[in-house]
């Protein structure tokens, strides 16, 4: 098998190294990058408990970008998760459980038994009906959002919460920029 030292290009194909090229947005970084803008709206809408607000980080979202959201609010929960367990205050499951199942009833009421029902059995220590939400693309998106809302509202509190999120939102509009090694 031959091995290259440089970079590959296009196609696999070996580029000359320090070359530069411009970065154009790709579609699938459009769609990302709208999954990010929604995933971080429907999750501070939780939060804020506005069903409106709810209603409005989904309306008219496109299926490619649907698809997306419930790995945007997937990981907007694993950061929630991490930073809750890496600090010393103590939460209880029920307690997690209860705001849960109140921030629940801002979204779809077909989602909100199926969410508050999940987190309940989380808290219980059954994981799979948590699981098993992510089957369907939107429930995922719900209830991975109800459960990261819930867990940074109850740790830290509203304001810090939805302050963190307003961060992420400044973030995701700054514009890229190109930036080469060689420079």
């Amino acid at each position: 098998m031959t091995m290259y030292s440089a970079p590959l290009g296009p196609c696999a194909a070996p580029q000359e190294t320090g070359t530069r090229r411009p970065r154009e947005a790709a579609p699938e970084d459009a769609y990302g990058r709208e999954a990010m803008r929604r995933g971080l709206a429907l999750v501070a809408a939780y939060a804020r408990a506005e069903p409106a607000a709810v209603d409005a980080a989904l309306e008219g979202a496109g299926r490619a970008v649907v698809r997306r959201l419930p790995s945007v609010t997937g990981d907007i929960l694993r950061l929630v998760v991490g930073i809750v367990m890496s600090a010393p205050r103590a939460l209880t499951p029920a307690d997690v459980a209860r705001t849960a199942t109140t921030l629940a009833a801002a979204g779809p009421p077909h989602h909100e038994l199926a969410v508050s029902e999940a987190v309940r059995a989380w808290a219980a220590g059954d994981g799979t009906p948590a699981r098993t939400w992510w089957q369907d693309g939107v429930s995922g998106a719900h209830g991975a959002a109800v459960l990261a809302a819930a867990l940074a509202v109850r740790a830290w509190g509203m304001a810090p919460f939805l302050g963190l999120i307003e961060t992420f939102e400044v973030l995701l509009e700054a514009p890229d920029e190109v930036v080469d090694a060689g420079d």
